[in-house]
């Protein structure tokens, strides 16, 4: 061995893993997004009653975003195969928490504290969440695959949610429904002790002897944050601006234009629902239709369906227009998460970190989004910022993801000279 370096291979005891262990962390994750797809349906509602303005309510909204990015990477960084569980079940209480708690009667300051600690607890669990599915996987199963269900997971939770949470809004009022979605992710926690830690031996590399473990220098960061997962993390980010800025200003719209809560929670879980049926046959399209172009292809059709949306007034129509949405999300969260799950099979070194990095992407969508929608529709109106937005995303996306593709491809071709 060379001298001043120490072998650190992990030597502990490991749970086998099993196909029964990824459906215990799809139904743990599907448990968590149903209360929150309840959240996001009746949050927005919930604001205008409390005599919020539009713009104020883009701001609020956007607080979900600024706090889960602010989580990611701390909770990337504290991942690791024996921390996992204790780290889902404490963000999961505080998850809990703080849904409950919008139950209560309480001024601005209270509504914002419990904005804030909502959207940290929800970032969290997110990041270990993917993590641990990611070094869980059993090796006869393909990457491709395993987030398929994954994501598909991630979405039925938020049908499962959004329907549920309009129909109890409509039949029982906020306060209410506030604390049945709040006590859903209680099953969460019962699901997640169950689960094992990841059956592959985590071997890291060498250390130099003094040289203490678990501190990433800046050099280390860079080899983690590769153009790959830049890629993937720049369609996250749009992937969450298009449809959280849409997402936060939708009931306000259908209620406007004589929806009912449960009418539009129903839209959300149709949306969810296409979402969660492609993912898992999302391996097949994969073999016939290459990212790079499958990427494109969704994003232009996402922002037509929302260009066209303020102009229907036909529930058929409607729901056409979110099971479209809903195809385009579902294929695009799965595109971005399989080129994660890829690049950390070769190499797990940092894999907390790149989940927390990806999922940040995520998560500066879902803070930019309502932000901008919100100052649009303020300026214009909700039906008018729902075509410029993604008119502008259009104008922003494709240069940037030609910038990407062409400095891969000039990589590739030094590579091979």
């Amino acid at each position: 061995m060379t001298r001043g370096v120490k072998s650190t291979v992990d030597t502990r005891h490991l749970t086998p893993v099993t196909r029964m262990t990824l459906w215990k962390v799809y139904v743990s994750i599907l448990l968590v997004t149903a209360a929150e797809g309840g959240m996001n349906t009746i949050y927005p509602p919930f604001l205008e009653k409390s005599r919020y303005t539009i713009e104020q309510i883009g701001w609020i909204v956007a607080l979900f975003g600024v706090t889960q990015l602010a989580a990611r990477l701390p909770a990337g960084a504290l991942y690791g195969a024996g921390s996992a569980k204790p780290l889902f079940i404490t963000f999961v209480v505080l998850f809990i928490l703080s849904t409950i708690g919008f139950a209560y009667a309480g001024g601005t300051i209270y509504l914002l504290a419990l904005t804030l600690l909502h959207g940290f607890a929800f970032g969290a669990i997110g990041t270990v969440m993917l993590a641990w599915i990611i070094e869980l996987k059993p090796a006869n199963s393909s990457h491709g695959a395993t987030m398929g269900w994954y994501t598909a997971a991630l979405s039925a939770g938020y049908s499962i949610g959004s329907f549920g949470g309009g129909y109890l809004a409509d039949h029982l009022g906020f306060a209410f429904t506030f604390l049945g979605i709040g006590v859903i992710p209680v099953l969460s926690i019962l699901v997640g002790l169950t689960l094992p830690t990841p059956t592959v031996p985590l071997v890291p590399p060498p250390v130099e002897s003094g040289k203490p473990r678990n501190r990433w220098s800046l050099k280390e960061l860079r080899g983690v944050v590769t153009r790959n997962l830049v890629l993937a993390t720049l369609i996250a980010f749009y992937l969450n601006l298009l449809d959280d800025g849409f997402a936060a200003f939708f009931p306000l719209f259908g209620l406007s234009v004589g929806l009912s809560l449960t009418l539009i929670g129903l839209l959300k879980s149709v949306k969810s629902l296409t979402a969660t049926g492609l993912r898992p046959m999302s391996g097949v399209i994969f073999r016939y239709i290459d990212f790079k172009t499958l990427n494109n292809v969704l994003i232009i059709t996402w922002a037509f369906a929302m260009i066209i949306f303020p102009s229907l007034r036909e529930m058929w129509m409607f729901a056409l227009v979110f099971i479209v949405i809903g195809a385009c999300r579902g294929l695009l969260r799965v595109t971005s998460a399989t080129m994660i799950a890829e690049e950390k099979a070769r190499d797990t070194r940092g894999i907390g970190i790149a989940s927390g990095v990806y999922n940040a992407g995520l998560d500066a969508g879902a803070f930019v989004g309502p932000l901008v929608a919100g100052y649009i529709a303020s300026v214009t109106d909700i039906p008018t910022m729902f075509r410029i937005m993604p008119l502008a995303l259009l104008a922003v996306y494709f240069p940037v993801a030609l910038w990407v593709g062409r400095t891969q491809l000039k990589s590739q071709d030094e590579a091979s000279v």
